[in-house]
């Protein structure tokens, strides 16, 4: 058997997910194969951060994660006093106010995934399970459309006696994998791909086959986690408990939904190298720990739902791709401790940032010098993230200092806890000038101070002058990977402003220069590429909606069906309240106006006045999309 895709996906995880929903969603010929013969169901990455329900509600999803999960509010510190008794120290939001729209929440990763599947078989997408592979060859013929081949083995499953409540078979702490079980071969299949990409996990076969491998170094420090519902003396059990004892540990809880409790328990030091025999690993061992660092509480945990053991580590792939056609993402990328609640965000961040590329490739839109941005710009957020993560790591597991004894600063870990907040919460990824980041000035900083290039385009209530409903104007900014041009208008009772206005679009419908006019297709909408949002400073009284040009409310479809979903105003809403999002994104509202130029990923590429715009848009563009060339791949 022999098959021929744009993408193959290897590993149904969280990256593996949402790498497929990104090309399902864009119609892009992809397959996605994974060894084992069942998703997991319990325990695993838990931890939702505002970043991520952003891009989840990009496709529809965000209401399932608020619905379902359990929404963290407050973090309190617990550590020793003088006399070594535990104490609450320091209470704090767990999420800064005004970092998003959305809350850190809380939910299995099970659940996550089940999302992520559902997202993907709405476009016609399906897991493909009890599949693995077992070679992958690359053709140096320029000529190949399809250089990538990778052999298959379809498994017979056989019933897994495994216990589903252990998470030991993923562990770090043990010397290998535990192999899914399997029968023997069914049949074997060849696949010619376009691209490949390897969301298999930190024992990548990919990355293997690519000969890559993680670098980085352990703490020799390990960890129990466990998922229960407690009984416990402990008054905070429903917060996020950040909690050093004075000579028995630390550890970290976690409130879940259905009332589980997620307990991150320091357990113990290994030799370096050192491996723990799994079979000697139990729920009772994680227990025990977990009592005498909370002394003088109490905890009993008659009910666990799932546990397993890891050690600290922080490691890195410092090689991303291969030739631009074989990819990694995920924790086959890199991989980190579970207590800062990253690993999982910024595995889907990973396939996120790539998706787009990788559609707009396959369509033969955009150059393959588009996906050099990918390892550019995801390898120094991981690059970030192990740096974070081995001084956090190391800060959670040390002795504190208490009376006259040596040890860790509680107050430096607490600052730097503060201090990370918003990173923690993925909102303060910022991605430097690129082919598809422009340069940032300090003119255009001027035309929108709070709008930061290379950053993801925050969202602010506005109200559309069709309908009068109040919207996050990020929520126009779905995943389906198009470009966005929003413009902020200004006031359209100003007769001259307005005119500016008709003139832009007008430009922007019209010059040859313009990247609308240049790389629509000619049958598609004029929208289908790159889509303009507008937002005005003037209420919606001050211009008819039929009195805006016809790039702002365009005619789409076979039938020329007019749209009404693409013109706001920064007016307060009958019901919600809100307005002055010019104010919040630093753009005068009395001003000349500006554009802000928005990529399918949501981060923000270039902010540009009025003048001169249509030009610069056109040579920006013209540096990575195709016109009337070759097709990508």
């Amino acid at each position: 058997m022999v098959d021929n895709c744009d993408v193959l996906i290897i590993g149904a995880g969280p990256a593996g997910l949402m790498l497929g929903c990104w090309l399902a969603r864009t119609g892009i010929k992809t397959r996605i194969i994974d060894r084992r013969a069942e998703k997991i169901t319990r325990g695993h990455a838990d931890g939702v951060q505002c970043r991520t329900i952003e891009i989840f509600q990009s496709f529809g999803m965000a209401e399932r994660i608020q619905k379902e999960g359990n929404e963290l509010s407050e973090v309190v510190f617990y550590n020793p006093d003088k006399n070594g008794i535990l104490v609450p120290t320091l209470r704090i939001p767990d999420t800064e106010p005004n970092t998003s729209r959305f809350r850190h929440v809380v939910l299995t990763q099970g659940r996550i995934e089940d999302f992520l599947i559902d997202c993907m078989e709405a476009d016609g997408l399906t897991v493909e399970r009890s599949i693995s592979p077992v070679s992958l060859e690359y053709s140096e013929d320029p000529a190949e459309t399809h250089p990538i081949t990778v052999k298959l083995e379809h498994l017979v499953p056989v019933n897994d006696s495994s216990d589903a409540s252990s998470g030991l078979y993923r562990s770090n702490i043990i010397s290998q994998s535990v192999e899914t079980p399997s029968a023997g071969v069914e049949k074997t299949e060849e696949i010619k791909a376009k691209y490949v990409v390897g969301c298999d996990g930190a024992r990548s076969w990919t990355r293997s086959q690519l000969g890559f491998s993680l670098e980085g170094d352990s703490a020799n420090i390990y960890w129990g986690v466990l998922d229960a519902r407690p009984i416990t003396n402990l008054p905070d059990i429903r917060v996020k408990v950040v909690l050093h004892s004075a000579d028995s540990g630390s550890l970290l809880i976690v409130p879940r939904e259905r009332n589980l409790v997620r307990f991150y328990i320091q357990m113990g030091t290994l030799q370096p190298g050192e491996k723990l025999d799994a079979s000697a690993q139990s729920p009772q061992k994680i227990i025990e720990s977990a009592q005498r660092i909370l002394t003088p509480y109490t905890l009993e945990c008659p009910e666990v739902e799932w546990w397993s053991v890891y050690e600290i580590g922080q490691r890195i792939c410092k090689d991303v791709s291969f030739n631009n056609r074989v990819f990694l993402a995920g924790d086959a990328f890199h991989t980190h401790s579970p207590k800062a609640g990253q690993g999982m965000n910024v595995s889907m961040m990973d396939s996120y940032n790539l998706g787009w590329k990788l559609a707009a490739c396959a369509k033969g839109l955009a150059n393959p010098s588009i996906l050099d941005t990918y390892a550019k710009e995801r390898i120094e957020v991981a690059r970030q993230l192990i740096e974070f993560d081995h001084k956090f790591s190391r800060l959670f597991s040390g002795k504190p200092a208490v009376a006259e004894s040596e040890g860790i600063s509680i107050e430096e870990f607490q600052a730097m806890w503060v201090r990370m907040g918003k990173w923690t919460s993925g909102t303060a990824v910022k991605y430097e000038p690129s082919l598809i980041v422009a340069e940032r000035s300090v003119g255009k900083a001027q035309l929108a101070r709070n709008i930061i290039i290379g950053s993801h385009f925050e969202s602010r209530m506005v109200v559309g002058y069709a309908d009068a409903h109040a919207i996050h104007l990020a929520d126009r900014l779905v995943s389906d990977g198009r470009w966005r041009l929003i413009v902020f208008a200004g006031n359209m009772e100003n007769i001259t402003q307005l005119q500016r206005f008709n003139d832009l679009c007008d430009r922007l419908m019209n010059a040859e220069e313009s990247p609308i006019k240049k790389h629509t297709p000619p049958s598609a909408d004029v929208n289908s590429v790159i889509e303009v949002l507008t937002l005005t400073s003037s209420p919606r009284r001050g211009l008819q909606y039929a009195a805006f040009p016809e790039l702002a409310r365009p005619l789409v479809g076979k039938f020329g069906y007019p749209t009404y979903d693409q013109i706001f105003s920064d007016e307060v809403s009958y019901l919600d309240g809100s307005g002055e999002a010019y104010a919040a994104y630093g753009v005068d509202p009395n001003g000349p106006g500006c554009v802000v130029l928005v990529r399918p990923d949501q981060y923000v590429s270039d902010v540009l006045g009025f003048e001169r715009c249509v030009k610069k848009l056109g040579l920006f563009f013209d540096g990575f999309m195709i016109l009337d060339g070759p097709k990508c791949g």
